[in-house]
Order: structure tokens, then C-alpha cells, then sequence
């Protein structure tokens, strides 16, 4: 004799095919894929030793060093509170330094050492990485356009 399964259980693997309410609201998307993104690098830095604050802040150096405080907080959307605490601890332990800048000396300028280089050059192959995996199947025709649909959302957002 063969039994049914309960409608309850049917109920509750239609709910997990089914499409999530937000699939086509874009910032729910972006959220999400920006929380995954995250959650992985979290977990890899972590093995290293370094935190998200921190690797943002050795890639905008990266990126080009010798910029100001307010440079560092935009390119990275930081709270100052979060970059003052984080940019002593990685003077003190020498992964940057700041300078005065010459021609005006109410401006500091952070600078990658050689320390922080290394660091920052090591962990950009674990989250070059993981661009390739979340690029994956994309041909170079869609990889342009992602890139560009992502840079014209930003600026959208910016204005």
C-alpha cells in the first residue's frame, strides 16, 4: 500500500523552486550578490589575518597611495571613526604611513609600505580569484557589459 506524501511537504518544496518576490527587484539583487561577495572574502582574509576594514583600505591605497583621509573614506565608503581606528593599528604594525603633505599641513597623506604591498599583492590573487569565478561563463562582450551597466547604476545613484 502506498502512502501520499503530506501536502505540507509538497507545499514547502514548491516554496523553495519557486522565485523569490524580490528576483526582480535590482536592490535586493545587488545586495545579495555584494553580501556573497563578502561573506567569502570575510572567511579568506580571516585565514590571513586581515580584516574587511583593512583590505579596503590596502586596496585603495593600492590603487594609488599618498591620498588624504577624506580620499581614503570615499573611495572606500568608510565612517571616519572606523579609518582613524584601523589606520593607527596598520601604522603601528607598518603595513602604512602617514605624512604631512608639503605644501599644506593640515592635510595627511597615507602611504602603502613595503609591508602593506606585500600584503595587499598576496591577497589581490585570492580576490582575483574570486572576480574570475563570479565572471565565469560571461563572454568578453558581457564581462564590458556588466562593468558598464554597473559604472552607469553608480553614477546614476551619485547624481
Amino acid at each position: 500500500m502506498s502512502r501520499k506524501k503530506p501536502a505540507r511537504s509538497a507545499s514547502r518544496s514548491a516554496r523553495k523552486s519557486a522565485p523569490s518576490l524580490f528576483d526582480d527587484f535590482l536592490p535586493y539583487l545587488i545586495t545579495r550578490l555584494a553580501y556573497r561577495l563578502n561573506e567569502d572574502l570575510i572567511e579568506k582574509l580571516r585565514v590571513e589575518g586581515i580584516t574587511l576594514t583593512r583590505w579596503r583600505i590596502l586596496a585603495v591605497l593600492a590603487m594609488g597611495d599618498g591620498i588624504t583621509i577624506k580620499e581614503i573614506i570615499d573611495r572606500a565608503m568608510m565612517q571616519q571613526s572606523a579609518l582613524s581606528r584601523a589606520l593607527m593599528s596598520m601604522e603601528r604594525e607598518q603595513y602604512v604611513r602617514r605624512a604631512v603633505r608639503r605644501d599644506d599641513a593640515r592635510c595627511v597623506e597615507v602611504y602603502l609600505t613595503r609591508k602593506g604591498r606585500a600584503a595587499f599583492d598576496a591577497l589581490n590573487i585570492v580576490v582575483r580569484r574570486r572576480e574570475q569565478r563570479l565572471l565565469n561563463g560571461l563572454s568578453t562582450r558581457e564581462k564590458a557589459a556588466a562593468f558598464d551597466s554597473i559604472r552607469r547604476l553608480t553614477r546614476n545613484m551619485d547624481r
